[in-house]
């Protein structure tokens, strides 16, 4: 009889050890890992075309008071854009608008492209779409470097924006001055094809 319950005591004894096997088994299983490191996520750029900038009282990404900010620090900033073009004393979305609608066509000078495809570029730096400092390769559209840039394949939005600026005369209606020299139809493709390359950007 006592051998009878000798065994069942073992029996009891493994039974009570293969569950406590079990806690410490389930316990490890669900214990909380934690895993440290570094994420580089980059920075991404979507440009926006002429076409997304014309249309933006369609898509409304952005509203007129944004955009009329942006247009006032691209004013400041630039000798070429944006001007009154309403001459009621207000840069806002008109002149925007007739920037665009100005370089659109099909008898419009290489100029007035050129300008539409920049103001795009300059929106673009100033809401954030692209940004300054990320560089660029503009060597395909600019062989001869006509920017002056130090590395075309490595351009700066901020460098090229740079460049860009330097080939417009500081005082342009200044026929007297034999140093006022606007660029031909040729240089002004060049920045145009540049400023749609970067309108085109998406990484």
């Amino acid at each position: 009889m006592r051998k009878g319950f000798a065994k069942l005591g073992f029996i009891g004894l493994g039974l009570v050890l293969a569950l406590a096997l079990c806690g410490i088994g389930y316990a490890h299983w669900s214990d909380t890992v934690t895993i440290e490191g570094t994420v580089s996520t980059g920075e991404w750029e979507v440009g926006g075309t002429r076409g997304f900038w014309s249309a933006w009282n369609n898509h409304k990404t952005y509203t007129a008071d944004e955009i009329e900010g942006w247009l006032e620090s691209i004013d400041d900033d630039s000798l070429l854009l944006v001007p009154d073009m309403d001459e009621d004393g207000d840069i806002d979305v008109t002149d925007l608008d007739a920037v665009f609608d100005q370089g659109t066509g099909k008898n419009v000078t290489m100029q007035d492209k050129f300008l539409a495809h920049y103001l795009a570029t300059r929106l673009d730096a100033e809401s954030g779409r692209l940004h300054l400092h990320l560089t660029h390769d503009v060597s395909t559209y600019d062989p001869d470097n006509y920017l002056d840039l130090a590395d075309p394949q490595w351009a700066t939005l901020s460098q090229i924006i740079t460049a860009i600026e330097s080939k417009y005369p500081e005082y342009p209606d200044d026929t007297a001055n034999s140093d006022v020299v606007w660029p031909t139809d040729a240089e002004y493709e060049i920045m145009k094809d540049i400023c749609d390359a970067l309108n085109k950007v998406e990484t």
